[in-house]
């Protein structure tokens, strides 16, 4: 009787640990989606505002030149970050494993140069001000006056 009483203890710790486990596993995925990322350039280069297709077409390799001529530079965060993750998801429709793919395919084919992948919105900042045509996604105010907001669709967030 008190084996019976043990596996029935046993049963319930372990549907307890998965509810756990996938309660987590959405907090995170909520997490991800609900970031709020907003766009910065170097000011030589991209305009004040660009509309969301035309934003789409630069960050996956399709526009390469800013309409000054200033080749662009795209600075993402690290997948494995919640920005990333979201960029993954609002900007390119992705996972960060789909991401990774997609751009080694254009950089294979010798379709476009592959974005920086930083650590943090502070690194963007940085690598975006030290760049003529830089853009990059950060996910927190800006703090860099040499970078500047780029409005999408008249926004200053995504």
């Amino acid at each position: 009787m008190k084996n019976r009483h043990y596996i029935h203890s046993g049963n319930m710790l372990f549907t307890k640990g998965i509810v756990f486990i996938v309660l987590l596993l959405l907090s995170f995925s909520a997490t991800a989606q609900t970031e709020t990322l907003t766009v910065i350039s170097n000011e030589k280069g991209a305009p004040a505002e660009l509309k969301m297709t035309e934003l789409k077409s630069i960050l996956k390799g399709e526009k390469q030149r800013w309409r000054n001529g200033n080749k662009i530079t795209i600075a993402l965060m690290k997948t494995n970050t919640p920005a990333g993750a979201s960029t993954c998801k609002k900007i390119y429709d992705m996972s960060s494993d789909e991401l990774k793919k997609f751009w080694l395919a254009l950089v294979f084919e010798g379709k476009a140069d592959a974005p920086v992948f930083l650590n943090s919105a502070s690194e963007i900042e940085s690598f975006v001000a030290e760049n003529p045509g830089a853009i990059g996604i950060i996910n927190q105010p800006l703090a860099n006056a040499d970078a500047h907001i780029v409005l999408i669709d008249g926004k200053k967030s995504l």
